[in-house]
């Protein structure tokens, strides 16, 4: 039940991008940690309960999860860019016309997307994708293996946050790349380890949904000062809470499908929500840059564009990842006991549904 979890962080990240404030801008940074969290959570159950760390079966889905509606976005963007080319590059400063080669290829690539600098990026918010791949890489072949592996993990990033903070580092450092997100992948890794071996107590869904509230009340009390300080690992904690207890809800089958078509708009919204943004100030607004009249204005352009993106995805995409993962649950199951497929029942509907 992390669809319309997933669907609230996403907009979390959007007000803080196109309201304009120091204040909103802060919420994305929570929301941010708290993606990497449930992506700890559910890419460790994955491997461990449907793929079997089988590569092939594995990186593939996570691919064709990831990579088409990257793509799409990155063509609508530049038909965008190429209708308005000075709006564009006043709106955003990553959309300068003078691109240049190098910066196309990081784009084409990914993976350099999530150095601190870019001279062009056509979606601004992808440098966290680039954070995500490389972190599925070390769930892969280290801190997804073992409750141990997760824990030296913890470790890793508990260590390298401690010597930013020692050297004084700017908060660029323990906000973007890929050693600093490890705290939170690692947690969320381990939070499915505990669950699995019943160590870790069954957080009630009230509590969970406490948690939330307290993790929400939290970003609206404090400011860019706290999430860059004390902050931004009580409130990783926080989080941590919210999604053990919400992997134990059990809800009724129409809860779980509409949850699942809410969760399926979560990563279109996070993909165009500059682009709609732009859309929004050229058709309806023009001039306007930023502020709560554009973020609002722009909410039906966005779900509206990222329904469509959904749509596309689920009759093309989403036939061919769910093949892989029924072949890649049958062959976990072929060498599986019973008991332990009844251990987590609703850990597996919970993958299932946002692996």
């Amino acid at each position: 039940m992390f669809g319309a979890l997933r669907l609230f962080l996403a907009f979390l990240v959007v007000f803080s991008h196109l309201v304009g404030s120091p204040y909103l801008q802060h919420f994305g940074y929570y929301a941010l940690r708290g993606f990497y969290v449930l992506s700890g959570f559910l890419m460790t159950a994955g491997l461990n309960d449907f793929y079997a760390f089988d590569p092939r079966r594995f990186w593939t889905n996570r691919l064709l999860r990831l990579l088409p509606l990257y793509y799409v976005v990155c063509a609508l963007t530049l038909v965008a860019i190429a209708c308005a080319p000075a709006a564009a590059a006043a709106y955003i400063g990553q959309w300068q016309p003078s691109l240049l080669w190098r910066d196309a290829m990081t784009d084409v690539f990914v993976l350099p997307l999530h150095h601190l600098e870019p001279h062009y990026r056509l979606v601004p918010t992808t440098w966290s994708l680039a954070v995500e791949l490389e972190m599925y890489l070390v769930l892969f072949v280290f801190a997804a293996r073992s409750k141990k592996a997760a824990m030296l993990a913890l470790i890793y990033g508990l260590t390298y946050h401690a010597v930013c903070a020692y050297n004084d580092l700017s908060f660029g450092y323990r906000y973007f790349g890929a050693p600093s997100a490890m705290l939170s992948f690692s947690l969320g890794a381990l939070i499915y380890f505990y669950r699995r071996e019943g160590q870790l107590l069954r957080i009630a869904p009230a509590t969970a949904g406490a948690a939330l509230c307290v993790w929400v009340l939290g970003a609206m009390a404090s400011g860019a000062d706290y999430i860059q300080s004390v902050g931004y690992y009580s409130e990783t904690i926080v989080f941590a809470v919210v999604v053990a207890g919400f992997a134990n809800i059990n809800a009724a089958p129409l809860l779980r499908s509409l949850d699942k078509a809410l969760g399926e708009l979560a990563y279109p919204v996070f993909l165009v929500q500059w682009l709609t943004g732009f859309i929004t100030v050229l058709v309806f607004m023009p001039g306007t840059l930023r502020g709560w009249p554009l973020a609002l204005a722009s909410i039906p352009v966005t779900l509206a564009v990222s329904i469509a993106l959904a749509v596309l995805n689920g009759r093309f995409i989403e036939p061919l990842r769910l093949r892989l993962r029924g072949a890649s649950a049958d062959r976990l199951d072929s060498g599986a006991t019973a008991a332990a497929r009844a251990r987590e029942p609703q850990q597996v509907v919970t993958v299932q549904a946002a692996a």
